[in-house]
């Protein structure tokens, strides 16, 4: 396992190669940008000698594409899960989050949460070819555009694709530990409109009902049931139809991540229960997406395993946890696929203005992937 220690990698030359990534933006909620995004890593695989299929968009959300290298067979292998969407805005290159250097630390948006990872991946499959290392299992890239959004059209293609492999490796950037994930807790986003009732606001104030102070004394209460092993925030709101006008609608997101699916539930009944006591307000309630919760089995742990001696190999002594952030790991993990997560580079601020990896976590983190792509079998 020591031959992947001498991979020669090169931190700057893989920043070079991503950059072109990461200045293609791709907000989860602009498709034609996402899919542009899509063709270029499509591009990038196709000529690295990967056969290419692209599955198409669903849902007004962008599609996936499935790269197959090495020989063609539809025997289990391994599968390297990762996403190609991002949070940041169209503009924010040019804006809050441009490309740039900072010692140690590399910017831009999308760079940590995941173009970075994803790019490494195929930087590892690269190094093992012209080294002649040829991987044990047939190697497949699926590569979605919806994950930042909740992977809804995506859900079912990766719980497919992942029952007919072996493995999975999900390159998602590192936390600044540098550990592993084996296992990820649930998450759920809820979208909320509250009706009220308009009325002119100077003229028949009293004759409306709000649906925006509803909404913020309804916010209140949903953050407040935050705790140590729970979380709940407002990420979205949008109200107000006209000027001087009582409003009639207003429509917020609520992202929660909790403990486990059972408490997850409960949240929701709690949420709509509050909801309604809302008085002259009707609510609608609707759970657009559901990450389920990933428990670690005991081929995940042989997995992490195999992990740990060829991070030794290499310089790295490696550790497990299991996070909060939910990925499209909590797919193939709950359904029992073996699944490794948070391969990608050590970074750090995911969903920031401050979004940035560590340079000097690349190589190692190469280096990691090329060895479990080697090794499994």
């Amino acid at each position: 396992m020591a031959e992947y220690a001498a991979l020669p990698f090169d931190a700057e030359v893989i920043l070079a190669g991503v950059r072109p990534w990461v200045t293609c933006e791709s907000p989860s909620w602009d498709v034609a940008a996402v899919e542009h995004m899509l063709a270029i890593a499509a591009a990038d695989m196709a000529a690295m000698g990967a056969r290419i299929r692209s599955l198409p968009t669903e849902y007004g959300r962008a599609g996936c594409v499935l790269a197959d290298f090495g020989p063609e067979t539809h025997a289990p292998g391994i599968l390297i899960l990762s996403h190609l969407d991002t949070v940041h805005p169209l503009g924010s290159l040019a804006g809050a989050v441009p490309w740039r250097r900072d010692g140690d630390k590399a910017h831009g948006p999308g760079l940590f949460d995941m173009k970075s990872g994803a790019y490494l991946a195929l930087e590892a499959l690269r190094q093992l070819s012209t080294a002649g290392i040829s991987p044990k299992l047939p190697v497949r890239v699926m590569m979605t555009g919806d994950e930042e959004s909740g992977s809804v059209p995506a859900r079912p293609r990766i719980e497919a694709q992942a029952r007919a492999e072996k493995y999975v490796l999900v390159p998602e950037g590192a936390q600044p530990n540098g550990h592993l994930v084996t296992g990820r807790l649930p998450s759920a986003r809820f979208r909320i409109f509250l009706h009220g009732r308009p009325s002119h606001a100077l003229l028949q104030k009293e004759e409306g009902t709000s649906s925006i102070l509803a909404m913020a004394t309804l916010l209140q209460r949903i953050e407040a049931m935050t705790d140590g092993e729970t979380a709940l925030t407002a990420s979205i709101i949008q109200a107000g139809q006209a000027v001087s006008s009582v409003p009639l609608t207003c429509m917020a997101e609520v992202v929660c991540v909790a403990p486990d699916d059972d408490k997850l539930d409960a949240i929701e009944k709690r949420i709509r229960a509050m909801a309604t006591e809302l008085p002259g307000i009707r609510p609608e309630i609707d759970r657009k997406t559901h990450r389920p919760t990933w428990w670690p089995g005991l081929k995940d742990r042989q997995l992490a395993d195999l992990a740990t001696k060829l991070g030794r190999g290499i310089g790295l002594d490696l550790e497990f946890d299991m996070l909060a952030g939910g990925s499209d790991g909590n797919f193939t993990g709950a359904i029992g696929v073996p699944t490794l997560d948070g391969l990608g580079p050590v970074g750090a601020d995911a969903h920031q203005l401050s979004e940035h990896i560590f340079v000097s976590s690349i190589v190692p983190r190469g280096r990691l992937l090329a060895g479990l792509i080697a090794e499994l079998e």
